[in-house]
């Protein structure tokens, strides 16, 4: 009786442990100085309609969680220093203005009595402006896995860190927007 007292109170202290979920992307991008000269203030702004990083549905029930770590932030300093090793001087006082958006970024769950579906999705919009010109450029991403069993957070970690990656990289890569920064 004290066994099956204890099994059963041990199953539910971990069907009540939410998935710790971190996204912390690293941006590889080659080291030429494209930015030398460049000055300008550089914001990263979480734009997403729902801070749910990782969103788990089982039949009609639906949860949301957010990211153990702060991905606004851990994101704005990979992209800094990104940037400032291309040569760009970010300061808060330049009127050339980067912004780059979140507008996704998110990974939806359905799991299914045998298997599970992973749906990742990243969404992010860059935006230059000077002098009262503007320019923005939208970037995204998705993938989709379907797997047997339960959905594992490690995995789906790893893929929407890898994703996130990928659209970063695109991002920093695009001409387009160095052109208008450099003036």
């Amino acid at each position: 009786m004290r066994i099956l007292l204890l099994c059963l109170f041990l199953l539910a202290g971990c069907a009540s442990k939410p998935p710790q979920l971190i996204v912390s992307p690293q941006v590889f991008w080659p080291q030429a100085p494209s930015l030398t000269q460049s000055s300008f203030s550089f914001y990263l702004l979480d734009q997403r309609s729902s801070l749910n990083t990782l969103v788990i549905q089982r039949g009609d029930s639906s949860h949301g969680y957010a990211t153990a770590n702060d991905l606004r932030a851990e994101l704005e300093q990979t992209v800094a220093d990104a940037l400032k090793a291309r040569g760009a001087s970010i300061t808060n006082q330049s009127e050339r203005a980067l912004t780059i958006q979140i507008n996704q970024l998110q990974a939806r769950v359905n799991q299914r009595p045998l298997d599970h579906e992973v749906v990742n999705r990243v969404t992010m919009t860059v935006l230059v402006q000077h002098n009262g010109n503007s320019f923005s450029k939208a970037y995204s991403g998705d993938s989709r896995q379907i797997a047997p069993f339960q959905a594992d957070i490690a995995v789906i970690e790893r893929e929407l860190r890898v994703l996130t990656e990928q659209v970063l990289t695109d991002l920093l890569r695009d001409e387009s927007w160095q052109t208008q920064i450099r003036g």
